[in-house]
């Protein structure tokens, strides 16, 4: 007897769907599973024998051969048990197979027969529905999270014999529906608590009117940590694509949460510096997304920058100049998006007071293998440094605060809705990520403001490719100042937000 049924196995962010056929027949008594698996697939075999058992439908001695194709594909994870278990159950006669037409299945086994949640569900839906599948059966755990793909019904499922009265129509089962889109503001302090630091405050803005990475120096206690939390707070609400191609990551990740488990505000990411390469960037025996992809959409903080491992701070090359990340593996390459906002801090020194020799005592040689930490490509990658001065503590209690972070988001946001304006029909949708040639097409620049470009590649030897990255900090200034055209004042701007790293003055 045979039968066949479908589940879906997750590579990067994506899904794919898999043929689960079950063959039951006469001969020596065994469970046989082909079809590349990994170590957990193969497990399966006794958490869906001992699963049957224990939901009342005990396994005959039978020959039992269970295959996941296509047999080239790698198999992972532990959601193809409930798709096995019922295909044994069709192939034994216990469930007409015509029933689960047009099904999806996905779900992991307890021996106790009970389904449990788990991860990557969102994707799964999504190539369900592009499949063409008309339902999908997921653990109850999961189901909100399925029912935030529109066009296919999501059932949820507590048990085995909940998903056995399902098909049969005794009435097992959940239909889920999705709860209505909403928008969440990310739990951020306001920007008006700051006090003084206007600078970096407008460095900040800038930055999160066009995506631009920045780097904040100064000495300890100076406030920058306290600014980069705030940045959340003046980024513009994410749209419901926006969310759902977050959600996608925190579903493969298993970090999904709420009630329905849809990230409704932007990510806000503050590894600490002793976390390793693979959590950083991602990856593993089974791959998972890291801390860059599961910033991507937000604001990935890395403070004390350069006490971060070498390495750890030049993987971010990729994300940087791609906004995606490439892991490589024996069993095929996945990749994952990375397209976040990098919101830096570091000390000038290893003390953290230079160039204040009152308080200063790291020696040259210190200060220089401190900074060589940041190699000149890292260095290029980031289009805004500000150095950041501590203010007395007499003028802590009077000096002005400053706009509210909700005045500050209505410019960004306003900033935004002109650069997708512009690069509307393209990929791109920030200043910061347009190529240069398209760059050149789309922006309207003065003489004036060319000039100023110029002479500053000239005074300081700047790369090209920080002098392309200047051009867009200064169209994203002019998209704020509601200018069509980049004027002087704009580019001299941007300039001055790169003469910190072109002066070594860090």
């Amino acid at each position: 007897m045979f039968c066949s049924l479908y589940s879906f196995s997750v590579t990067g962010i994506d899904a794919a769907v898999i043929k689960t056929e079950v063959d039951v027949g006469n001969g020596l008594p065994c469970f046989d599973m082909v079809g590349y698996l990994a170590g957990e697939v193969k497990e399966a075999r006794e958490r869906v024998r001992v699963a049957l058992k224990n939901s009342g439908y005990p396994v005959p001695a039978k020959r039992i051969t269970v295959n996941l194709s296509p047999a080239d594909e790698r198999k992972g994870g532990t959601g193809y048990d409930l798709a096995i278990a019922l295909g044994i159950l069709c192939a034994l006669g216990f469930l007409p197979e015509d029933l689960t037409a047009g099904y999806g299945i996905l779900g992991e086994l307890g021996l106790d027969g009970s389904v449990r949640a788990v991860p990557g569900v969102l994707p799964c839906v999504i190539a369900a529905k592009e499949a063409g599948f008309s339902a999908i059966l997921l653990p109850s755990e999961n189901a909100e999270e399925g029912a935030l793909v529109a066009g296919i019904r999501v059932y949820g499922v507590r048990t085995l014999t909940e998903a056995v009265e399902h098909f049969t129509g005794a009435g097992g089962g959940t239909l889920v529906t999705p709860r209505a889109w909403a928008p969440e503001e990310a739990v951020a302090e306001d920007f008006a608590d700051i006090r003084g630091q206007f600078l970096a405050k407008r460095a900040a803005e800038i930055a999160a009117a066009g995506m631009h990475n920045l780097l904040l120096s100064g000495p300890p206690g100076a406030g920058k940590t306290m600014l980069a939390k705030r940045i959340p707070g003046i980024l513009p609400k994410l749209t419901f694509e926006e969310s759902l191609e977050i959600t996608k990551v925190y579903s493969v990740a298993g970090k999904v949460s709420g009630e329905d488990g849809m990230v409704r505000s932007r990510p806000f990411r503050s590894p600490h510096h002793t976390a390793t390469l693979t959590a950083l960037a991602g990856g593993g025996r089974n791959p998972m997304p890291g801390e860059f992809s599961l910033a991507s959409g937000g604001v990935l903080f890395l403070d004390e920058l350069p006490e971060f491992p070498r390495a750890g701070i030049e993987i971010l090359r990729q994300p940087l100049e791609d906004r995606r990340i490439q892991i490589a593996r024996l069993h095929g390459n996945v990749s994952y998006p990375a397209s976040f906002m990098l919101v830096a801090a570091m000390n000038p020194c290893p003390c953290g007071y230079y160039p204040d020799r009152n308080r200063c005592r790291c020696t040259p040689d210190q200060i220089s293998r401190y900074r060589a930490k940041l190699s000149r490509p890292i260095l290029d990658r980031i289009d805004l440094f500000v150095r950041v001065q501590g203010l007395p503590p007499k003028d802590l209690a009077g000096a002005p605060g400053g706009e509210h972070s909700a005045a500050v988001r209505s410019r960004v946001e306003l900033a935004r809705k002109r650069q997708e304006a512009r690069f509307c029909g393209t990929p791109y949708r920030y200043n910061s990520e347009v190529p240069g040639k398209l760059l050149s097409e789309s922006m309207q620049v003065s003489k004036e403001a060319a000039e100023v470009a110029r002479e500053f590649a000239e005074r300081t030897g700047c790369t090209a490719r920080g002098y392309h990255r200047m051009w867009k900090v200064a169209r994203t200034i002019a998209d704020l100042a509601d200018s069509e055209t980049v004027l002087p004042e704009h580019m001299a701007e941007a300039a001055g937000f790169r003469t910190e790293q072109e002066g070594d003055y860090l």
